[in-house]
């Protein structure tokens, strides 16, 4: 992972400078989805500039301009988001003949453009090209002379002008010279190229600087910003042309301009420090920008700072070193207990060890010190979604938005409650930002690939994991849902070589899990891969991967339920062989009672997939299945289940009969189950089952001599309620 953020594998007040959350309205006209800093608007014919506003919607003819140091997310079309840095200009043009979507027109600055849109139905021009795009990515420049420069990292563009024509793809990068035709270069490294995208956490104490005092004075406004976790709103109040005189104020303003993904400016502030103390903080920002940009530099020196320890922790976890993490973080909170970003990083590091408990407790100390740590905020909305608390969660993730419209986490977030909420195209919309937002992050790419696929869009979701893999080849996720993509397509053989591979590189998610979660993850990996062994037919191979994820983590109900089902397939129809009866009925118990409430569906006649807790959402649901052959043998399978809150429930019935292949061989049976479950806390249930059943058959034992059958035999079996609490 080349991004250091939350752990998005379990389960994303208001000054000039932030955002409020997005509308829901469902308008797929252009929008203005996020302002950080200064961004204006300029209406068709009109002369004068006016501040922008979210949800601000946007017409043919008008502009758009972010100042220095702000950046503006805009939704383009449903499927085109563009994220807008600072000092840019563009202007929205009506589309060409014979095409209905806008022109993005861009004057000058950088964009990064994110578009899911069909065949060259969107396009973009510069002062010195015009470029047509099919589900492409890149990032534009244009400089104050018109010199255009596109880098594509996927896609193909065709950028032309009056002296040529240029086709690029997936790596490749154009440049567009005044006068001059279109040439291609192959990209070196995209990342540093949309380096200005990147999210940076708040690391800096301003404890730690020893500011004199007439410099404290001087930032007072935005020390306060800062201290509050409003990262934004200390860049907006820092004081608007002042030159930092000392070496102390030049790493709190590079560590302010990291906020809005300024990295050039931050190191540029802290490459000439002489003071030691200073140096020792410019350092530890150097080690959260190698953090972020997944590069490994040798540390040295003793951490005798909350700063330091801080940005020991994020580089400890970007070398998947979580325990180093978690200490470096529980001892940034000894020297500064009082730091809202510390405490906010310590949850985080609980999370990640699935100490959700002491996750909230942490999160709301942090919250009481900094109320507007956008991060910390996000964290809450993750535990609260965890704990089923939907509602909830979806008020902590518009607050993390509000506080900073830039954090993908909380798009994420946002985006799977509504998935949860059955609400599927405005999840992928903002999956779809988060993914514009930090577009190097690979498990943002999964998260969207799913939802894609929950919109029933396979194209658009086998897009996204196969970008994913390629932006981090060493992520597991997108190679388990590409697995679970590829089964629902029937593609039996792919499907087992992806989820071999993600249990593979499953340690590699090291990065955000402590081993107890990482033998969780691979649990799960070998629970679906028992289910698609037994779609293979490979019953017997099904049982023993099942059984693996079993050992590996036995309170995992996905182990239990596909070890039940993997027995399911090796049970004898007629019951006379009871070898395989009960395992079956004592791991599908077994499953019942581990499962949460919206965990998945009680019903043993549902397909089952791990595909996300999240986006289980409070339904009804019903199925059937009819079987019969030309013999006369028939099959009829009924359901009927839903989740309710914390309730869930299911009613399953079965119906069989079949002649045999002798005299006598005849079977009629009828069973029934009836399942409720109910949530009482986030760790107490209650499980009711209730079976019932009616056999009525001759002789169904196997002979090697049909004729030793006993013609005269008729066995009736009848099975009154039983019921389980």
């Amino acid at each position: 992972m080349k991004t250091l953020a939350l752990l998005l594998f379990s389960f994303a007040l208001l000054l000039p400078v932030t955002v409020r959350a997005q509308s829901d309205s469902g308008t797929n006209g252009i929008a203005v989805l996020t302002i950080d800093g200064s961004v204006e608007v300029q209406r068709a014919g009109a002369g004068d500039w006016a501040k922008s506003t979210v949800n601000q919607t946007l017409a043919l003819g008008d502009r758009l301009r972010t100042g220095p140091n702000s950046r503006a997310t805009v939704r383009m079309t449903d499927l085109t988001v563009v994220r807008v840095d600072q000092s840019t200009t563009f202007e929205i043009q009506p589309p060409p003949a014979q095409k209905t979507k806008p022109v993005l027109n861009l004057r000058n600055g950088s964009v990064y453009l994110y578009s899911r849109d069909r065949s060259q139905e969107f396009q973009i021009r510069t002062p010195v090209a015009a470029g047509a795009i099919r589900g492409t990515e890149f990032n534009l420049t244009v400089g104050a002379d018109g010199r255009t420069q596109l880098t594509l990292l996927d896609g193909e563009v065709d950028l032309s002008n009056e002296q040529g024509a240029v086709k690029l793809a997936s790596g490749e990068q154009g440049t567009v010279e005044v006068g001059q035709a279109p040439r291609k270069t192959a990209v070196i490294d995209a990342v540093s190229i949309i380096q200005w995208a990147l999210y940076y956490p708040g690391v800096l104490n301003p404890d730690d600087l020893a500011l004199p005092a007439d410099v404290s004075s001087a930032l007072a406004d935005s020390l306060k910003a800062y201290r509050s976790g409003d990262l934004l709103g200390a860049l907006a109040t820092y004081p608007a042309g002042r030159k930092p005189g000392s070496d102390p104020e030049k790493v709190y303003l590079a560590a302010v301009n990291l906020s809005v993904g300024q990295v050039d400016a931050a190191q540029e502030l802290i490459k000439g420090l002489t003071e030691d103390r200073a140096k020792k903080l410019g350092a530890a920002l150097n080690e959260v920008i190698a953090a972020v940009k997944g590069k490994t530099i040798t540390l040295s020196g003793e951490r005798t700072t909350s700063t330091e320890l801080m940005a020991a922790s994020y580089y400890y976890q970007s070398q998947s070193d979580l325990e180093g993490a978690r200490q470096a973080a529980v001892d940034a909170v000894a020297k500064a207990p009082g730091f809202g970003f510390a405490t906010a990083r310590l949850a985080e590091m609980q999370f990640s060890f699935g100490r959700n408990d002491e996750a909230m407790k942490t999160v709301e100390q942090s919250l009481n010190v900094a109320p507007r740590n956008a991060q910390a905020l996000a964290l809450k909305g993750f535990l609260l979604g965890a704990d089923k608390k939907n509602k909830d969660a979806v008020a902590a993730f518009d607050q993390a938005i509000a506080a900073d419209g830039s954090l993908a986490n909380a798009w994420l977030g946002r985006g799977l409650m509504k998935l949860n909420g059955g609400d599927g195209e405005a999840g992928r919309k903002d999956l779809q930002v988060a993914a514009t937002l930090e577009p190097n992050r690979s498990i943002l790419r999964s998260y969207l690939g799913k939802a894609f696929s929950y919109t029933r869009d396979q194209e658009r979701a086998g897009k996204e994991l196969d970008l994913a893999k390629k932006l981090d080849p060493n992520d597991p996720t997108p190679w388990l849902y590409g697995a679970l993509l590829d089964q629902q397509q029937n593609r039996v053989n792919r499907s087992v070589d992806d989820l071999e591979k993600s249990q593979d590189l499953n340690d590699n998610r090291s990065v955000f899990r402590s081993r107890l979660l990482l033998d969780q993850d691979r649990a799960v990996r070998s629970a679906n891969l028992a289910s698609i062994y037994r779609d293979a037919g490979m019953t017997y191979q099904s049982v023993r991967e099942a059984t693996r994820a079993v050992d590996s983590d036995y309170g995992n109900y996905s182990a239990h339920l596909f070890l039940a089902n993997s027995y399911d397939e090796l049970r004898d129809p007629h019951q006379v062989d009871l070898r395989y009866e009960t395992p079956w009925l004592s791991e599908l118990l077994v499953a019942n009672l581990l499962m949460p409430v919206g965990g998945g569906s009680l019903s043993q006649n549902v397909s089952q997939q791990e595909y996300s807790r999240l986006f289980e959402g409070d339904h009804l649901g019903g199925t059937s299945l009819t079987e019969y052959t030309s013999n006369g043998d028939f099959l009829q399978y009924l359901s009927q289940f839903g989740n309710i809150g914390n309730t869930a429930y299911s009613v399953d019935g079965v119906y069989r009969t079949q002649n045999g292949d002798r005299p006598n061989e005849e079977l009629t049976q009828k069973t029934i189950f009836a399942k409720v479950k109910q949530q009482i806390t986030d760790k107490d249930s209650i499980f009711i089952q209730a079976i019932l059943s009616k056999t009525e058959s001759g002789d169904l034992t196997q002979y090697y001599y049909n004729t030793n059958a006993h013609t005269g035999l008729n066995v009736n079996e009848e099975q009154k309620p039983i019921v389980l609490a």
